[in-house]
């Protein structure tokens, strides 16, 4: 088995554009050390690899990717049996050893992404941190039992909870769940001990169903960080005195802003009422007294950029469903996902540079225009004019990657067949 399919894997990385593409992953694992000799017939590399191909080409089945490896290969014979790649997704060990590599290329990431909070210097160095959850299908070999029936197993699905930087607009995290539990008690049973809950000064924004009063107090007591979310319709509260609004264009659309106490928390709060350009009202709450509420009612706003992530990561790869039935596999594939979109960002980052690209008369560019001058012309809310930021990487560029990553990488490629797509979408 490892004689046919090594050849395969050469070809998959002999200076193709998925080469190129992989490369930060594979420096990533570079810097875990485990026994390589464990892993003799599928290597950890070409797991991986062969992991993020599946995300790239979005086979739903492992049959399916398989048939398509033989067409891929040389010799025109299966170059990996569908029970060694089920065997390795399941397997713990290279669950551990994925888990150790992970925040390596995220912290490549981190540091080479630009930032997108540029226009906000009250800002500083705080890490913003998005919480949300999305849920998967279940494998076709999964046979849940949810609580109505005395299981534990939850009925929407695979939880996946996602931490994701808004400054640099990627994912950071994710915890796998099957059991039937609520969002907040998933952060408070597993995610608490982790390093992107005990960020020092962080902000989070999190939907109305992380509202609990008396953890985020203790968050903030502990480590100084805060969170806003919107504000839930029977939450009870009680004012105590209004802030007053300063006359900044980041305030546009701010009507109210108070401190409040809530039933459940010794410490003060603040209730932030907010109309849209369209006369949408909106109230939130926040336990951050450092920015101006303007600027906390964007960042709520820019949660927008997760859940386009997630629309990406369900519709855009193949992790709408789940690839097994083993916990180890369902994290493995997660993890798989978040690799393929991180790799995906960082190398389209690395193009932008290459090619020197620039914002010219080009779809987006002309749509950011228009949100410009409407502002200008009739008003609207100054820092959502102003952002520029794509949340969603095109359909276009998955296309592009699913149909040249066997291609010779070179500048020649790139100029002709990603740059009009960067230019008009991105």
């Amino acid at each position: 088995m490892k004689n046919r399919l090594t050849p395969l894997i050469d070809g998959l990385t002999q200076d193709t554009v998925l080469e190129q593409w992989f490369w930060p992953l594979q420096k990533a694992l570079d810097k875990v050390r485990y026994p390589e000799k464990v892993f003799a017939t599928l290597t950890m590399p070409a797991f991986l690899l062969l992991g993020c191909l599946r995300q790239l080409q979005s086979h739903d089945s492992l049959r399916e990717q398989v048939q398509s490896l033989a067409h891929l290969s040389r010799t025109h014979q299966l170059p990996l049996a569908r029970s060694t790649w089920s065997d390795a997704l399941a397997s713990k060990k290279r669950c551990h050893i994925i888990r150790e590599s992970f925040p390596h290329l995220v912290d490549h990431a981190r540091a080479t992404l630009p930032e997108r909070f540029v226009d906000m210097p009250n800002l500083g160095e705080r890490s913003l941190i998005a919480i949300d959850a999305s849920y998967q299908k279940e494998s076709a070999h999964y046979h849940p039992i949810y609580p109505k029936c005395g299981g534990t197993d939850n009925p929407k699905g695979h939880l996946l909870m996602t931490f994701y930087d808004l400054r640099k607009g990627i994912p950071l995290d994710v915890k796998t769940e099957t059991v039937s539990i609520g969002e907040m008690r998933v952060i408070k049973e597993a995610l608490d001990d982790s390093r992107w809950m005990t960020v020092k000064n962080a902000l989070y924004s999190v939907d109305r169903g992380f509202i609990d009063a008396r953890y985020w107090d203790s968050r903030k007591q502990k480590y100084q960080a805060t969170m806003i979310t919107r504000f839930k319709s029977i939450l009870v509260y009680t004012p105590v005195t209004s802030r007053s609004i300063a006359n900044l264009p980041c305030n546009e659309g701010v009507i109210v802003d108070m401190e409040v106490t809530l039933r459940l928390s010794k410490q003060r709060w603040r209730r932030i009422e907010f109309i849209g350009p369209k006369g949408e009202e909106y109230a939130y709450l926040t336990n951050d007294f450092s920015l101006e509420p303007g600027e906390l009612a964007f960042i709520y706003h820019r949660r927008w950029d997760e859940e386009k992530f997630f629309d990406n990561f369900k519709n855009d790869l193949a992790s709408a469903k789940a690839w097994g039935k083993n916990p180890a596999a369902i994290e493995q594939q997660a993890i798989i996902g978040l690799s393929t979109y991180l790799l995906t960002r960082l190398f389209l980052a690395q193009q932008f540079e290459d090619l020197t690209l620039e914002n010219g008369n080009t779809t987006q560019s002309n749509k950011h225009q228009k949100k410009i001058e409407t502002y200008k012309k009739e008003g609207g809310i100054y820092l959502r004019a102003y952002w520029q930021q794509l949340s969603k990487i095109p359909i276009q560029v998955w296309r592009f990657f699913k149909y040249c990553f066997m291609k010779k990488s070179s500048p020649g490629l790139y100029k002709q067949q990603l740059k009009p797509i960067l230019e008009r979408y991105l």
